[in-house]
């Protein structure tokens, strides 16, 4: 058993198996609403079943923040298995997860004044924060302390950079960004936007494209601009879109030394303002720790 215990949300993407062998905690992003109907993301709804939803009517579809006690709780579970727990969060500029984590933590050290909680914002989402996450976690299992499995996350965050291609711009006015009306505009036109994570966490437009593959090619020629060699670890999502994912991963073996190529779906709370087809990409270089 690891020293420490790393937990993060569903949107990192953490595929089972990885979460099983690296002993990482796995929690809802946010809760989700349908038509009255609560849900819990990726425990009582799939990404697949999501997009159903989604596709049925948009408009019913929404989310809403999850309660600290939800953290506590699960702060509380952790600590029987170790005293120092880590907590990588989505982007505290994209969501109030952060915030909320701290909260809990406040919580927690009141009850539990001896557990040592570290909550970390990975200003990132989807592959790159996954990233982020499996350093941290690898980490862990290799028995190193809390201080440097959270030095490892921040130098794994400070190399991982994190790209998303949407295939329409329909779903996009639920973010906020974008009117109902420009949004279906947009997606009339077939305009598929690129976007980059920044360093502040947020999302920010890149570019645009006609069609899935000039997406992919330019997805390729920003990785190349912005990866700091050829020998890169990717992480892929995607939103009920598997055969973008495995071609977008065929081109990237053809043009980069790949050390790792993970594929793993959306969370429905991705999904909710990205929509379905979108794809992320997270990448870093060979780390040495």
């Amino acid at each position: 058993m690891a020293r420490v215990m790393v937990m993060t949300d569903s949107v990192a993407g953490i595929p089972r198996n990885l979460a099983e062998e690296y002993h990482i905690t796995v929690v809802p992003a946010a809760n989700i609403i349908f038509d009255g109907h609560n849900y819990i993301d990726g425990v009582t709804l799939s990404a697949t079943e999501a997009y159903q939803l989604i596709k049925k009517d948009p408009d019913k579809f929404t989310t809403s923040a999850l309660n600290p006690g939800y953290f506590l709780e699960e702060y509380q579970k952790l600590s029987q298995k170790s005293a120092d727990i880590l907590h990588i969060t989505l982007s505290s500029a994209l969501s109030a997860n952060y915030k909320t984590a701290g909260l809990a933590g406040e919580m927690l050290q009141k009850e539990s004044p001896k557990t040592n909680l570290h909550i970390f914002d990975s200003k990132t989402v989807a592959g790159a924060e996954g990233l982020i996450v499996l350093a941290a976690a690898r980490a862990a299992t290799q028995g190193k302390n809390l201080e440097e499995v959270v030095a490892i996350a921040e130098k794994t965050k400070e190399k991982t950079r994190g790209l998303m291609m949407l295939d329409t711009l329909r779903y996009v006015y639920r973010t906020g960004r974008m009117s109902k009306f420009a949004s279906r505009v947009a997606a009339l036109l077939n305009i598929k936007p690129i976007n980059r994570m920044t360093e502040e966490g947020t999302l920010e437009f890149v570019d645009k494209v006609r069609n899935r593959e000039a997406g992919y090619q330019k997805l390729i020629d920003l990785i190349k601009a912005e990866a700091e060699s050829n020998s890169l670890h990717f992480m892929l999502m995607h939103a009920a879109a598997p055969e973008m994912a495995e071609r977008l991963s065929q081109l990237l073996r053809q043009n980069f030394d790949c050390q790792r190529i993970l594929i793993s779906e959306y969370s429905p709370v991705m999904g909710y303002g990205s929509g379905p087809g979108s794809i992320f990409v997270g990448f870093h270089p060979d780390l040495e720790f």
